[in-house]
């Protein structure tokens, strides 16, 4: 039962650390001044941060995409591309990754007799 626990524990830090690295960096990308270098940074932070916390098997197609995000934000970082673009990316992929999210919490089933009617 122990172990259990701590497997559990470790689950939710390592996803809420995702879940802000992705929140910091989207809200950046929407904000007006978006700037390459203060962009860099904010990826070295998250990715430290990401570091303190042990990495764990998650069974969750939302979580697998946030850990695609985090590689991605890295690649952005390395491409030679300018703010505007990077900005357009993040937004892009965040998007999709929060859709995905509602999209699996927000299904309707249906039930005999029920139309679809709008």
């Amino acid at each position: 039962m122990d172990e259990k626990r701590r497997e559990k524990y470790l689950q939710t830090r390592y996803r809420r650390e995702l879940e802000r690295y992705l929140n910091r960096l989207v809200g950046y990308s929407m904000q007006d001044g978006f700037e390459r270098n203060k962009f860099e940074e904010l990826v070295d932070n998250g990715l430290k941060r990401l570091q303190k916390v042990e990495k764990v098997k998650l069974y969750s197609d939302y979580f697998e995409r946030l850990e695609s995000f985090v590689r991605l934000s890295e690649e952005l970082k390395e491409s030679g591309l300018d703010a505007d673009e990077i900005a357009a990316k993040i937004t892009h992929e965040a998007n999709l990754i929060r859709k995905s999210k509602r999209k699996r919490s927000y299904s309707r089933k249906k039930r005999d007799g029920y139309d679809e009617e709008f």
